[in-house]
């Protein structure tokens, strides 16, 4: 009876010492999780209609508004050394970057943009260390067209 639990726990031993990996022959080990998604293309589509009570500014400036990918007077939040394209369609409506509230010509940030006050094009953003915490998107002519920006540091 001796014999045979020494040789099932040496059976025992020799499987354990097979299956406990040490450096094994895996040609193809287990390396983990793939790489992510991939970079997100920080891109907007810039349009503009009649706003609805879903404009934060539904009643006040303007009775157009901008909107962001599909969604009237959405709010940005943006990462300071990104770079942001905004493709824009916007006739008689010019779209930029300010600092005031309110947009119709005032405020207008330079720094960091590309083709400001575009109606059609691309305009390109990369808020910086220069920049303040709250930014808006607004239009060159009418009051209270857009929104606000918020830039957040990365």
């Amino acid at each position: 009876m001796k014999k045979i639990q020494t040789l099932l726990m040496l059976i025992a031993l020799a499987f354990f010492t097979a299956c406990s990996g040490g450096g094994g022959s895996d040609p193809d080990p287990d390396p983990g999780p793939g790489p992510g998604p991939g970079p997100v293309t920080p891109d907007f589509t810039v349009r503009v209609s009649v706003k609805t009570s879903a404009h934060p500014y539904f009643q006040t400036g303007h009775s157009e508004g901008f909107t962001i990918n599909g969604e009237q007077g959405k709010e940005l939040t943006l990462t300071r050394g990104t770079t942001y394209t905004f493709s824009v369609s916007t006739p008689g409506h010019p779209f930029y970057i300010s600092t005031s509230t309110v947009g119709g010509g005032s405020g207008e940030v330079t720094n960091g943009v590309t083709n400001s006050m575009t109606t059609s094009g691309t305009l390109s953003f990369t808020p910086n260390g220069t920049h303040p915490d709250l930014l808006y998107y607004q239009c060159d002519i009418h009051n209270n067209m857009g929104w606000k920006i918020n830039i957040v540091d990365p």
